[in-house]
């Protein structure tokens, strides 16, 4: 064999070598439920929603056996329902902006309400937004808040000014901060920071924001969605932009971390539970789902996790009922990470500032 062919045998090789873990990336779920019985759910989720040890309890008292895959960000869940048109998941759990796009996709099921013992416990004002005005295929779960870390004793125990300047602004920001790293959350964070809002973004205004998100890197220390408590409390950053459920997680366990909510506003996510439209099991989904939802159940994860419950009957201690009306008593204007620019706009910024 010619060494030209032994060359080109490799790369075929490893052309195929990767292939296949592509393949296994994308369609894990359908090979798993090849080898699984009828009683299995597959769960696609983020990290730190749902807690292994209750879902070992769940096991054992249903005796229907979980599978739970996770993902990142909705970036990484809407590129892996799109490619496999949703076949081998049955529950996941995106963000508001996400849902909207995976209805218009056609991949999510329709909801049989009468079947769901929990739902005339959710709070109202986390029903009918945007995203899904009846709530037919997604039902709020938990809700968070974009805020801004702090280590006290960079500041010397004397807070900044809470404001988005901390994060985009060069004369306030300081050096070494943690910056988001979800192409679109970013591109409406800088949006509604130089205009207030993030409607009518037409291509002049998208150019002011790629600019700013350039000269931003020069101060951003880390890009992360996921490690924004441990970069603070680490004292790695001083500054960190992050959800409730990362920053207030680090609050509550470390004392030099508190959180700053923006006195321009700030951006309000709610996580979903949804079922893929070619989930095929029944009623086994929504003993899953109501499980979730059961007082003890959801008051563990939101414990365990700091995240923020939708529904009225969860116990909460004063501790979290002192932060949510921290949270809603100072957010001047909560925004939502709407659907107002295409996949292709966001992802032009993006590429171009993480080519820089």
């Amino acid at each position: 064999m010619t060494l030209f062919f032994k060359k080109l045998l490799i790369r075929c090789l490893v052309l195929a070598f990767w292939l296949m873990l592509l393949y296994v990336f994308l369609f894990s779920p359908l090979l798993l439920k090849r080898f699984k019985s009828e009683r299995t759910l597959n769960i696609f989720t983020f990290p730190q929603l749902i807690d292994a040890e209750y879902v070992h309890k769940f096991e054992k008292e249903t005796g229907i056996k979980l599978n739970i895959n996770y993902y990142e960000n909705n970036d990484e869940l809407l590129v892996k329902m799109r490619k496999t048109k949703g076949k081998g998941y049955d529950i996941i759990i995106p963000s508001d902006y996400a849902v909207e796009l995976l209805i218009k996709d056609g991949l999510l099921k329709k909801y049989d309400k009468s079947k769901l013992n929990f739902y005339h416990n959710i709070d109202k004002k986390f029903l009918g937004k945007y995203f899904d005005p009846d709530n037919n295929y997604s039902i709020p779960y938990l809700w968070e808040t974009y805020k801004i870390g702090i280590s006290k004793n960079y500041y010397k125990n004397v807070h900044p000014q809470a404001s988005w300047k901390l994060i985009f602004d060069e004369h306030t920001a300081p050096q070494g901060i943690v910056m988001v790293n979800n192409p679109r959350e970013a591109v409406l964070l800088a949006a509604f920071y130089l205009f207030g809002s993030i409607d009518n973004l037409d291509n002049k205004k998208l150019e002011k924001i790629k600019k700013l998100l350039i000269k931003q890197k020069k101060w951003v220390e880390v890009y992360s969605d996921l490690r924004s408590d441990f970069l603070l409390s680490s004292g790695t950053c001083p500054v960190s932009i992050g959800t409730s459920g990362e920053i207030w997680q680090a609050a509550r366990w470390d004392e030099d971390i508190d959180f700053l909510i923006p006195k321009e506003g700030t951006f309000l996510l709610i996580d979903s539970i949804a079922i893929s439209a070619n989930s095929t099991k029944g009623d086994l989904v929504y003993t899953f789902i109501n499980y979730l939802y059961r007082p003890d159940v959801m008051w563990h994860h939101v414990d365990k996790y700091s995240i923020f419950p939708v529904t009225t009957d969860v116990p909460l201690s004063d501790m979290f009922v002192e932060s949510i009306e921290r949270i809603w008593g100072d957010t001047k204007k909560l925004e939502f990470f709407r659907n107002v620019l295409s996949e292709e706009q966001v992802n032009t910024v993006w590429i171009e500032l993480k080519s820089k």
